[in-house]
Order: structure tokens, then sequence, then C-alpha cells
């Protein structure tokens, strides 16, 4: 299982990069009862019958990972959801893409903590593929969008330490933001 369920959406997001996506929209909404996720690509998407392995844990094309004989994303997914009373779904268009979508209660006692998202969203910024993400994040109805795009084209190079050094404070400076309770003071942001 992943410590956090940002390493999760990592996970995830990886996987649609590796499904060679040119376009990648995530979207991370939190409210006080609800996690919604939705990560959205025009990917290579999956055949029915793929689809249905791609939920087996015992299951990995071979392609991806030579030397992985599992694949644990989506069925980690799954049994996150499974035993936090969350939901979880996937819908695959083979050629046009993929859609994955979960909600949790993020006070249910067996969810695993959220985790630093800056530092996620750092990571995929800076994963080093040519397509482009866009993250849409809300916390209790204040949100911030960013994309790789705009940050290559604010900032060159995504993977220069200057260009890492001013991306991670970008969006820190957003998550302290969208974060803020009515009296000015932050959540606790949990961080591994």
């Amino acid at each position: 299982m992943h410590a956090t369920l940002c390493d999760l959406i990592t996970d995830l997001v990886q996987n649609s990069i590796e499904a060679g996506a040119s376009e990648i929209n995530l979207k991370v909404e939190e409210t006080q009862t609800n996690l919604n996720v939705v990560i959205a690509d025009n990917g290579k998407g999956m055949s029915a019958e793929l689809l249905k392995k791609a939920k087996d844990p015992f299951y990995s094309d071979g392609e991806k990972h030579k030397h992985r004989k599992v694949g644990l994303g989506l069925p980690f997914l799954f049994q996150t959801a499974e035993m936090t009373q969350g939901e979880a779904s996937i819908e695959s268009t083979e050629n046009i893409g993929t859609m994955v979508r979960f909600r949790f209660d993020p006070e249910h006692i067996d969810l695993p903590i959220f985790g630093n998202f800056t530092s996620a969203a750092v990571t995929l910024m800076s994963y080093g593929f040519e397509g482009n993400l866009s993250i849409e994040r809300s916390v209790n109805g204040e949100t911030y969008t960013v994309s790789k795009n705009e940050l290559t084209e604010a900032l060159g190079d995504l993977n220069d330490l200057e260009s890492l050094t001013l991306m991670k404070q970008f969006i820190e400076t957003n998550e302290e933001e969208i974060n803020k309770r009515p009296d000015g003071s932050n959540r606790s942001v949990q961080s591994v």
C-alpha cells in the first residue's frame, strides 16, 4: 500500500505518462467530508479485456517495467476504496485515453494520510515527459490551477535547479493560500 494518498496520485499520473499521454488533467478537491480526485489522459487507453487485467495486482504487461512482475497502482486504489468505504472507478477506451476517479472520506480511520502535495506536484511536473500536465487543486472551495506548459514558458527547463526551486515555491505558496483557515491560520499540512 502507498504511504500517502499523494504517493497513490503520483503513481496513477505516472501511469498516464507511461501510456504516452500528451495531455493529462489532474483534479484534486478536498472538502470537510470528501477527497475527490480525477485523472484524465489522452494516452493509448486500454481495451475492455486489458482494463480487467489492470485491476489484478498479479498482472503486468511486462512492457513498462520489464523487471516488475506485478502492477500495483490500480489494485491499491481499489483496495483503499474498499477498505475505507470510498469509491473508485476507471474508464478507458483504446487509442483515446483513460479516466480514473476516486472519492474518499478524509476522516476515515483506515485512510492513509494525504501527504505533501507540493512534493508530489513538483515531482510530476519535472518527470521529463513531452506532454502537458494540468493540475486543478481545491481545498474547501479555494482553488488554484497550474500547468506544465505554463511553468515551462515562465521558467524554462523544469529540471534546472533554479527552475525547480521557483516551481516549488510557487506551488507551496498556492498550497498555503488554499489551506488557510478563515482566521488566517493554516490547516495542518501533513507531510512525510
